[in-house]
Formats: structure tokens, C-alpha cells, sequence
């Protein structure tokens, strides 16, 4: 696969994933059912009032990151990567939500390429656009 068709996969992804309305308050509900489709095993979701509120905060876990976004107080997103060796969080870094939406989806097309069960996964949420 060329670059161009990687980058474009990745973009599709990124699109599937619907994170561009960053502004509707039933985005992060969205995200963690699309996520949790993708890589059940690797995706926790965390909800307000004893877990039966709205969702608070997703993470995500790859090999050596993490991502988390999680609504504030006020309803703006925070986003983060978190580098993690050996079960140690050595540095988390707060980036825009349009970023973390990029980078995640580039970790999925990574781990797609290494199991069919994601590629499946996958190939379904982006059928669904």
C-alpha cells in the first residue's frame, strides 16, 4: 500500500469514527459504541453516577499508548495520548480533539493490518458512514 492510499485510509477512518462534531453532547456515546465494536477488549468507558449516567470518559488501549478523551465540566472535550513501557505512564500529553481523532484512527489502521478481526471490524463501521 502507497502513502496515499495509507493517508486515505486513515482519513476514512477518522471520518467513520464521526469525532468531527466535536460540539453534539451525544459524541462521546457515539464514539465509545464505535469503539467498542472495533476493539472491545481495549476500550473502557467511564460514566457519571455510579455507571449509569453519560459517558465521562473513554480510553483506549494500544500497545504502547493510550488515548482518552473525557468531557469536562462545562462540556468541553479533553484529549490525551498517554505513553505507557511496561505498565508505566512515562508522559501524557493533552492535544486537540481533531488530533486525537487523526492518531487514533492511524493506531486502528496500524492494528488492522495485524488482525483480521479489527480489519472486520473495521470494514463494518466504515460500510455504515
Amino acid at each position: 500500500m502507497d502513502f496515499i492510499e495509507k493517508e486515505l485510509e486513515v482519513d476514512i477512518l477518522a471520518a467513520a469514527l464521526g469525532t468531527n462534531q466535536q460540539d453534539n453532547p451525544e459524541l462521546l456515546g457515539l464514539l465509545a459504541k464505535k469503539l467498542q465494536q472495533i476493539l472491545p477488549k481495549n476500550t473502557r468507558v467511564k460514566r457519571r453516577f455510579f455507571g449509569l449516567g453519560s459517558i465521562q470518559e473513554i480510553t483506549v488501549f494500544f500497545d504502547e499508548y493510550r488515548f482518552q478523551v473525557s468531557r469536562q465540566r462545562y462540556g468541553s472535550l479533553s484529549a490525551k495520548v498517554i505513553k505507557v513501557v511496561r505498565g508505566i505512564v512515562i508522559k501524557t500529553t493533552e492535544i486537540p480533539f481533531e488530533q486525537w481523532n487523526y492518531e487514533i484512527a492511524q493506531e486502528l489502521a496500524r492494528l488492522a493490518q495485524r488482525s483480521a478481526d479489527t480489519r472486520n471490524a473495521i470494514k463494518k463501521l466504515v460500510m455504515h458512514i
